[in-house]
């Protein structure tokens, strides 16, 4: 994990307010909406929620609920002592506008120590951040990769008009912000931001993520799987996340080295269509199977089964599928824009850049390494997850740092200011 050089700075506290920190924490967060059960960001707020109960500080989330955006609301990922609280709303362009929410907000940020809104553009998230600056309650932001550079200029005009709304000058006044990497800083401030910055990673449970899947589960599924080793992508379809390069790199390889086999799981966001035609295109058909979303059983067999992991996004927040395969014991290719450096660090994969060049010459040297090779990246990939990135971990730094914005004193080790 990255390590940050701890700071001078303190907030300023009054011993009236010191004796006043409670004893048991009532954070609540906030998101625009979850309708995906591919929103990655769903499983961070629902797994780093569930740490948080099982740590003393139960939590509570808040959204809308917005109809016109043809997929179900998915609060009922939530278990208890987490509790999803929503209230009807209209998507409108992605704003998920929600004036029954409003009030709902204000007495919830009122009965709450803490404010924690994950992810940006949205108006519920508004909602909340300015009443915790009239109710005087501290505000962190998790931003989930939204600030970075490619994130940015993807939808820009929308989002230049909506931080001009209320994002930007919501960005600035909150007291702290929260990113998974090292990397992020940089984008938070060429934004303008000052605040302090808190460097928490995502987490995985382990005992979930062990829980044996056999292959044969996905290979009933699609026989051509059978008798072939395989590299794994699995990720929203998205442009984003590379997958192109990933088809053409793979296109250069695929014939040398015919007991692979290029597995694509995961659920269409736009570039499906495209992915496929590329495969036609490029005569790989056989080569390439399509499995589509996969959960549970599926999931894992597939994290399990696999020999190589490959997400060579333009850009991530911090990418669960890579946290998951590495704890799964497989070696990964990433990219910069993964902001996971400790990966290659710690000797658990490769970084290769985002372009198909790249990506090829990065999957050729796993492909040519030997099993023993492999499975000794994949060990030390696991000895890595299990050393900083569970999800109780992961709580118990969050509630540090919900302690030091409400009481003040020196930064802990890992804000950035």
């Amino acid at each position: 994990m990255t390590t940050i050089t701890p700071t001078s700075r303190t907030i300023p506290v009054s011993a009236e307010t010191a004796n006043a920190l409670p004893q048991v924490l009532k954070p609540m967060f906030v998101v625009g909406g979850l309708y995906s059960l591919a929103n990655g960001v769903a499983w961070i707020m629902r797994d780093l929620a569930a740490a948080l109960g099982r740590a003393g500080a139960p939590v509570d989330v808040y959204a809308a609920d917005c109809w016109g955006r043809g997929a179900a609301s998915i609060g009922h990922i939530f278990d208890p002592p987490s509790r999803w609280i929503s209230r009807k709303g209209m998507w409108i362009g992605g704003l998920s506008w929600s004036p029954q929410l409003k009030p709902v907000m204000r007495r919830a940020v009122a009965e709450h120590d803490i404010v924690h809104n994950h992810s940006l553009w949205m108006l519920p998230n508004s909602y909340s951040a300015r009443a915790a600056f009239t109710l005087h309650k501290p505000l962190i932001i998790t931003a989930h990769g939204a600030l970075e550079p490619w994130a940015l200029s993807n939808a820009s005009w929308k989002k230049q008009l909506v931080g001009a709304m209320f994002q930007r000058s919501e960005l600035l006044r909150a007291d702290c912000l929260q990113t998974n990497s090292r990397a992020e800083i940089d984008g938070l401030r060429r934004y303008g931001i000052t605040a302090p910055v808190a460097v928490i990673p995502n987490g995985v449970d382990l005992p979930v993520l062990d829980q044996p899947a056999a292959r044969h589960l996905l290979e009933a599924r699609h026989p051509d799987l059978a008798n072939k080793r395989w590299i794994l992508f699995m990720a929203r379809l998205h442009v984003k996340k590379g997958i192109e390069h990933l088809l053409r790199a793979w296109a250069q390889l695929a014939a040398s080295h015919p007991d692979w086999q290029l597995v694509v799981a995961g659920p269409d966001n736009g570039f499906e269509a495209a992915s496929k035609a590329i495969v036609s295109s490029l005569s790989i058909d056989s080569r390439v199977t399509f499995t589509g979303n996969l959960q549970g059983d599926l999931s894992r067999a597939a994290r399990q089964g696999a020999e190589i992991f490959a997400q060579p996004s333009f850009s991530e927040g911090f990418s669960m599928a890579i946290l998951e395969a590495m704890a799964s014991r497989c070696p990964v290719l990433i990219t910069p824009g993964c902001n996971f450096p400790e990966a290659a660090d710690a000797g658990a994969g490769l970084i290769v850049a985002p372009d198909v060049e790249s990506t090829a010459d990065g999957l050729a040297r796993l492909l040519e390494m030997s099993d023993a090779e492999r499975q000794q990246m994949g060990e030390r990939g696991r000895q890595l997850i299990e050393r900083g990135f569970t999800w109780d971990r992961v709580a118990k730094k969050t509630l540090e740092l919900y302690r030091w914005t409400l009481s003040g004193g020196p930064s802990p080790d890992f804000v950035a200011t």
